[in-house]
């Protein structure tokens, strides 16, 4: 719990309020042209046989049912430190819910949640154009690292890349 509002392990319940949350981020982002998830990838990836990443959400006390925000998290690996890491792939906030001290929240959940698993890091990627992000991961302590940039093979070429011999 955190103020009013309570941090919980997602439920396959909460898949289309989550579904709802992350077109409102693709939105926020600029990428809805790339949204391609739907309520069967985002349950198999969560809770198949297999799945790919741990998701949380973020509900009012007096409302549990009502999602006011999700964040989906998974293990990356560090050769280098020899030791897996905790990869925040997405935290969105509903607007309406901002300024609560929520997001700050979930970064320490999640910190301790890295350290309670041993990881050697957390880590994340931020937009270079959301400089309100960016100081609000750099108030919390996150160093925004200047010198890498994301590598991404998708769609066409990832298929052209794998046909390759």
């Amino acid at each position: 719990m955190f103020g009013n509002y309570v941090l919980r392990p997602a439920t396959p319940d909460d898949i289309p309020q989550i579904i709802r949350l992350m077109r409102d981020m693709a939105e926020f982002e600029k990428m809805l042209d790339q949204f391609e998830a739907t309520d069967e990838a985002i349950y198999d990836n969560l809770f198949g046989s297999e799945p790919a990443a741990k998701a949380l959400v973020i509900t009012p006390q007096d409302q549990p049912q009502h999602l006011v925000a999700y964040v989906f998290w998974f293990h990356n690996y560090s050769t280098f430190k020899a030791k897996r890491g905790l990869y925040l792939e997405d935290i969105y906030i509903d607007p309406a819910h901002r300024q609560q001290g929520l997001g700050g929240f979930v970064l320490k959940y999640l910190a301790q949640k890295a350290i309670e698993l041993n990881c050697g890091r957390f880590e994340w990627v931020v937009l270079d154009w959301n400089q309100n992000a960016i100081d609000f991961y750099e108030h919390h302590g996150a160093k925004v690292l200047p010198d890498w940039r994301i590598v991404r093979v998708e769609g066409q070429a990832l298929s052209q890349l794998a046909a390759q011999r």
